[in-house]
């Protein structure tokens, strides 16, 4: 257990450097395309676009959770998952890049008597992005690394794979998919080979003075944990925008799973949020 925590602060610490390196060298370039993928229309549209954008190049930071009472096979038990992600765009040699990581913190109700809540696997992804024919197109390589406290919160395994994203911006809001796949490659865990995959539609609609219309649930089809879960969602948001164009994303959208199977996994979930941007190059 010793060895495992080491690893995994010794994981984390890399990933903050990396990330703090990466900020560094991209806030010297104060002349990021920030208005290229923002869709024509009114001041309020183009916030809300904005803000839930997931290649809006604009420093990230979200703080999220999912929460689900009486998943499948414990009755009267709760699951739930805090995640940070920081994402970070960088423009270096003519590429546009968005570097994201991610650190779930999961409560898990298949562990019994003592504490259920430990840190899940850190997962980097970086995509090249690119435009077709008015949509935003992106994809590269991901990794994921054994930090989870043990085998109820991630997979134990590294695991590496691909990320890919589709983004296309209207005047009356946003549609997106986002897709990733990850395999278990490290050969030295006692916990079963495996992989992940992942799918989340978006689908935003605005309303008017910075509230909108969500639907952005997470499909997942996970062979560690012999899982699968395809819930749709329905929620509301709202957005504000400072006078240094720093922008704040508030938002709660329930989610009922349209299938599910395998233990843990809900009926239904609530998703809750708060998503900051902030133009750091332009300070």
């Amino acid at each position: 257990m010793t060895q495992a925590l080491m690893r995994s602060r010794h994981t984390i610490v890399f990933a903050a450097c990396f990330v703090f390196f990466a900020g560094d060298g991209w806030t010297q370039d104060t002349k990021a395309p920030q208005s290229q993928l923002i869709a024509a229309g009114s001041s309020d549209a183009n916030d809300t676009n904005a803000a839930n954008n997931p290649l809006e190049p604009l420093l990230t930071i979200d703080l999220q959770d999912r929460f689900a009472s009486s998943p499948e096979g414990f009755p009267g038990r709760v699951d739930s998952q805090e995640l940070l992600r920081v994402a970070l765009p960088i423009d270096a040699f003519g590429l546009h890049q968005f570097v994201r990581v991610f650190l779930p913190i999961n409560t898990t109700p298949s562990v019994q008597g003592g504490p259920n809540t430990g840190v899940g696997d850190l997962e980097i992804y970086d995509t090249l992005n690119f435009q077709v024919h008015g949509a935003t197109l992106g994809a590269g390589p991901l990794i994921a690394a054994p930090t989870a406290r043990g085998d109820a919160y991630g997979s134990e395994r590294w695991q590496a794979g691909a990320a890919g994203v589709a983004i296309k911006l209207e005047s009356w809001g946003l549609l997106a998919v986002l897709a990733t796949y990850q395999h278990s490659v490290s050969c030295d865990s006692s916990s079963p080979a495996g992989a992940l995959a992942t799918v989340q539609p978006f689908f935003f609609y605005h309303l008017r003075r910075g509230f909108y219309f969500r639907s952005s649930a997470v499909m997942n089809f996970d062979t560690f944990h012999h899982t699968q879960d395809i819930p749709l969602g329905t929620g509301f948001g709202k957005v504000w925008k400072g006078s240094h164009g720093d922008i704040v994303n508030l938002y709660v959208e329930p989610q009922f799973s349209v299938f599910h199977s395998g233990n843990g996994t809900p009926t239904w979930q609530l998703f809750v949020g708060v998503t900051f941007k902030i133009p750091i190059g332009e300070r």
